[in-house]
């Protein structure tokens, strides 16, 4: 549903504007013709299509401008500014709405109306067609039917009347019959109306479709001023038709009467107006067909109170005796000073029947089969007014009209057809809210019990308040102190971290040590290789030369002597050669075990390296744990003492 309103109907709902009062269901003449519903949680009242009568009354009860209606303004000066060839209607209902009604049709013939008639003219054909069906049909009692929604009633929810609806069509109807028939006029026609429902009539399949459009007074004047259209800068102009008797009456209330009894010597005519009186009677009249009670000659029905001069599609502002003044002044400029409502000879009557049908003026109605609300059994009865609290006879004849129904057993009927709810009674409301009432002091009772526990029970609550915090003060000063050993340890570690960094780089600097002590035992090596080579040479040379002083004899005696010592010199120096590259061999491998011990040191030292940032680590997230520890416990000492407080 939009916010707009829903146009699919003539008469529909602006949503947001609902006040779900229940004053459209209390003022429809149709039981169940308007649809309770929630959205939002907000109460709204919507109209139901098919069970509207289009009689206007929500419209015009409703303080909230919930409800508005559709016709064919729009439309229609659409297609007159297209060229569209059309002719107008206008009820006489316009002579007390417009003041200027004849600058209204000048307006209309500036913007291309071919005709204009005045209704009058057509409300005069109906009295001569009635009065004649009267006397030559036969019939004895007819119920006038100019009024759409009086039709529109029958139809749908009293057909048990419906031939007792006058065979004769509406003065709208009779003037559009008479320009098709006897005007030949083909052009699109338009009617200038008072009432809302005429669209129903003129979409009726049993008029034939004469007319095309419903141009309502009221969504014509808004058109002026909504387009800033000065009727005055228009000249004035006078309808196309022959003139009109008596018609013009039509649209005030009796206004048919006071047309029959200008002819008619002691014409029982009922006369009846507004949807107060109008449906009532209705049913009345129906039961006097059953019970063979004598009828009225003719029954003057109008739904509005005010007869046409005020009727639905007006802007009903004008005041009853401004109305009656209009008349009056009108039937002055016609007829002069002279008032003489007898004219049993009215020369307009001599026209119709010489030149007039009565069947070209015929109208047929149509039996509307609505789906009937169904009626609870006595057990269903039961059990909504059951659901409605209503439990005793007195409760269920309460009859507040709150809900918009006349009486508890309507309402109750409305909520087993889904037309309303529970909740839209004011006793249900009322019993709910004792029921909550009830409810409320039952938990009353209840939380003064808990308070009177909660109560005793405080002071002990406030001693393990006041124990709690303080063992939470305890633990606060703990991690406190554990926070800050954390961090002297922290401190402490990375201090060891350094350290370790340094014996590292210490380690470091022996591995070179090492590696240069090798290379040099490397070199002494080589040395003592070549000693030990020499050493040989030498044995080998001392040899030679003992052999070559032996040789040589007493000269060689000498010589022979220092051969022997560098012999004796040369092994010795072999000796030790030899010895030191044992030892050679031997601190060769003392510096391969140093250098396998540095390796060792340096993963041990690598593994501490490790060890020493994961315990850093370990100790970060204890310190920021402990951290939020003390600001959790802080924050339950500083709560319990506020609620202590």
């Amino acid at each position: 549903m939009s916010g707009l309103g829903i146009k699919d109907e003539i008469i529909f709902i602006i949503e947001e504007n609902c006040q779900g009062c229940n004053k459209c269901i209390r003022n429809c003449p149709v039981f169940g013709a308007n649809i309770s519903y929630t959205i939002d949680g907000q109460t709204k009242v919507k109209v139901d299509p098919e069970k509207c009568i289009h009689c206007g009354k929500c419209i015009e009860v409703c303080d909230h401008e919930a409800r508005d209606y559709v016709d064919d303004t729009h439309r229609f000066f659409r297609d007159l500014q297209q060229g569209k060839d059309i002719s107008i209607v206008i009820a006489p209902a316009a002579r007390t709405n417009f003041p200027e009604y004849k600058r209204v049709i000048g307006y209309l013939k500036t913007l291309g109306a071919r005709l204009v008639y005045d209704v009058s003219f057509g409300a005069d054909i109906t009295v001569w067609a009635y009065l004649k069906a009267l006397k030559e049909k036969g019939i004895y009692s007819l119920i006038a039917q100019p009024c759409p929604a009086v039709v529109n009633y029958v139809e749908k929810h009293y057909a048990e009347i419906l031939d007792y609806l006058a065979p004769v069509h509406s003065p709208l109807m009779c003037t559009a019959a008479y320009l098709r028939k006897y005007e030949k006029c083909q052009d699109a026609l338009a009617f200038l109306s008072p009432c809302i429902g005429k669209i129903d009539e003129i979409k009726d399949p049993n008029t034939e479709i004469l007319v095309q459009y419903n141009v309502t007074l009221k969504k014509f004047l808004e058109y002026l001023d909504h387009n800033e259209v000065d009727l005055s800068e228009y000249p004035e102009k006078e309808f196309d038709d022959p003139g009109c008797g008596l018609g013009y009456v039509f649209p005030r209330p009796g206004g048919l009467r006071e047309n029959v009894e200008a002819k008619v010597d002691n014409a029982w005519v009922r006369q009846v107006e507004g949807q107060d009186e109008v449906y009532t009677y209705l049913h009345e009249y129906g039961q006097r067909i059953k019970l063979g009670k004598e009828l009225p000659t003719i029954v003057d029905i109008l739904n509005c109170r005010y007869g046409c001069n005020k009727g639905t599609g007006t802007g009903q502002d004008a005041e009853v005796d401004d109305i009656d003044l209009a008349l009056e002044a009108f039937r002055r400029e016609k007829r002069g000073t002279q008032n003489s409502r007898k004219q049993k000879k009215d020369p307009l009557f001599k026209i119709f029947n010489k030149q007039l049908k009565l069947e070209d003026f015929y109208r047929r109605y149509t039996r509307k089969d609505l789906r009937p609300l169904q009626e609870p059994t006595a057990e269903e009865y039961e059990e909504i007014f059951l659901g409605m609290h209503k439990d005793t006879l007195e409760s269920r004849k309460i009859n507040c009209t709150a809900c918009g129904y006349q009486t508890c057993h309507d309402m109750a009927k409305a909520i087993y057809n889904h037309l309303d709810r529970p909740a839209d009674c004011m006793d249900y409301n009322r019993k709910e809210v004792m029921k909550d009432n009830q409810e409320l002091e039952s938990k009353n009772e209840e939380i003064n019990k808990m308070l009177v526990e909660v109560t005793s029970l405080s002071e002990e609550r406030q001693r393990q308040a006041l124990e709690l915090t303080r063992r939470i003060h305890e633990i606060t000063s703990s991690m406190e102190e554990v926070y800050k050993g954390n961090e002297d340890a922290s401190k402490e570690i990375e201090q060891i971290g350094q350290e370790v960094r340094e014996v590292v780089e210490m380690a470091e600097q022996l591995r070179g040590f090492v590696v240069e002590i090798k290379n040099n035992v490397n070199v002494f090596a080589e040395a003592t290789t070549d000693i030990v080579g020499v050493a040989r040479q030498t044995k080998i040379l001392s040899l030679n030369a003992g052999i070559e002083a032996a040789r040589s004899g007493e000269h060689g005696k000498g010589f022979n002597v220092l051969s022997k010592e560098i012999k004796r010199l040369a092994e010795e120096s072999q000796k030790t050669a030899e010895e030191a590259l044992v030892k050679e061999e031997d601190i060769h491998d003392v510096v391969l075990k140093v250098m396998e011990v540095i390796k060792m040191f340096d993963q041990k030292m690598e593994g501490v390296n490790m060890a020493i940032m994961n315990i850093s680590a370990i100790i970060q997230e204890f310190t920021a744990q402990g951290e939020e520890m003390v600001a959790s416990a802080t924050s339950i000492a500083q709560e319990y003492g506020m609620n202590r407080k």
